[in-house]
């Protein structure tokens, strides 16, 4: 059974995170988000203009809730889309 795309992204990230520890890079963590968030741009950017704006909002609010969530601040429905 194939992975969900969110492990998949998971485990790349985690290689190269091991990577740059191995080589003795320094690992910047807000570099590492700013790279991914261009790669959520991207894909928003692909999609047809009038669906870009609620794609952009329904993303935000997802990453809030998911950060609230996990610091137990909310409880929130799991919805694994």
């Amino acid at each position: 059974m194939q992975k969900p795309l969110r492990e998949a992204i998971n485990d790349v990230v985690v290689k190269y995170l091991e990577h740059k520890l191995q080589t003795g890079e320094p690992v910047n963590v807000a570099a590492v988000a700013n790279e991914m968030a261009q790669c959520i741009v991207d894909m928003i950017m692909v999609q047809q203009e009038q669906n870009q704006a609620p794609l952009l909002a329904s993303t935000i609010v997802t990453l809030g809730d998911e950060y609230l969530h996990r610091r137990g601040l909310i409880q929130a429905e799991r919805r694994d889309n």
